[in-house]
């Protein structure tokens, strides 16, 4: 009986709470996806922005080798043998084309894929007489007249990005290239070193530019046998370690985000995952972001809801007890007055 009795009691409190719980997990859901989609949107700009400073720095020595591949004394000197005083004089030129640039390596190759001139031409680990015939860069330009690789140098072990143009004589065949190799890796440096993570992949999936260092040369996805047999015969990441980076997909957002399992323990579980394309879809700048602050956001709104709730549900049940209480002792006053 006394079961029956509490339970009574009780029971007039189970909607209320029951009330509060879903208040919350509504509102919270809510309030985390709208969170979330501000988020990415704020995100995605920043990353749009990064990819741009990518793209304009590429841009900026585009049109160097496009330039030089029309210089007359470059093509005569991929016409004829060289001696020693014309080789030094071809290095020189080229340095100066260079300029002052510490970012950048221009290298004249003839049609065997041989460079015959650099302007690293007086570095320890120098580009001259090196052959560079298994690259795509060389062979795309003698072969389509322009060419573009990132890669690991085989020579300075540096990695970069090679734009190229062929060079062609009166008759209009390909004799050669002149060939530039664009340093990217200070572009890390302004990239964010926190719990946000900026980095770029290429068509296989390669990480190759990252602002946490850990996860160079790490991939996306696996690699086929197909990519496996391209990659080592061009070496272009040389004898890396390419091993695998655990990312889950876990929800795919309306405006293309994506909420995404990340097993590394310095990170947080659960990120947001940006990305952009990059030169003609080549490559692939990402952006991770924690997405803590907008799950702490849609707490924060849950707890609120709930107490909103709980407290608008007490209130009605005061309400309704003191209508109660009123209504028994009106009834006790009528019986009274009766009896009397």
């Amino acid at each position: 009986m006394f079961s029956r009795l509490r339970r009574r009691q009780l029971w007039p409190f189970a909607p209320l709470i029951l009330g509060m719980l879903l208040s919350m997990l509504v509102v919270g859901w809510l309030t985390w996806r709208h969170a979330l989609l501000n988020e990415s949107e704020i995100f995605q700009r920043q990353l749009e922005v990064r990819a741009q400073v990518l793209t304009q720095r590429v841009d900026r020595f585009r049109t160097l080798p496009e330039v030089l591949s029309l210089d007359t004394e470059l093509r005569q000197a991929l016409q004829r043998p060289l001696t020693s005083k014309d080789v030094d004089y071809l290095n020189r030129k080229l340095e100066r084309a260079n300029g002052a640039s510490r970012s950048s390596t221009l290298t004249l190759i003839n049609k065997q894929g041989i460079a015959i001139a650099a302007s690293n031409w007086h570095a320890p680990q120098s580009n001259v007489g090196e052959n560079y015939s298994y690259r795509p860069y060389v062979q795309e330009a003698l072969a389509n007249g322009s060419g573009r690789f990132y890669g690991i140098g085989t020579t300075t072990a540096v990695p970069g990005y090679f734009l190229s143009q062929a060079i062609y004589d009166e008759t209009g065949n390909a004799i050669g290239l002149i060939a530039i190799k664009i340093a990217l890796q200070e572009l890390e440096r302004q990239w964010p070193n926190a719990a946000d993570i900026v980095f770029v992949s290429d068509n296989y999936g390669v990480i190759f530019l990252t602002s946490r260092e850990s996860w160079r040369y790490r991939l996306l996805r696996p690699l086929t046998h197909a990519a496996q047999i391209q990659l080592a015969a061009t070496r272009q990441y040389q004898d890396e370690q390419l091993t695998p980076l655990h990312l889950r997909l876990r929800k795919q957002l309306d405006n293309g985000s994506r909420l995404v399992d990340v097993q590394d323990p310095d990170l947080p579980r659960h990120m947001l995952l940006q990305s952009v394309g990059l030169l003609h879809g080549q490559w692939q700048m990402h952006l991770l972001h924690d997405t803590s602050t907008s799950a702490t956001t849609s707490w924060w709104a849950a707890g609120a809801a709930g107490g909103l709730w709980l407290a608008g549900g007490l209130l009605v049940l005061f309400v309704r007890q003191r209508q109660r209480i009123t209504r028994l002792r009106l009834r006790s006053r009528q019986e009274l007055e009766t009896v009397l």
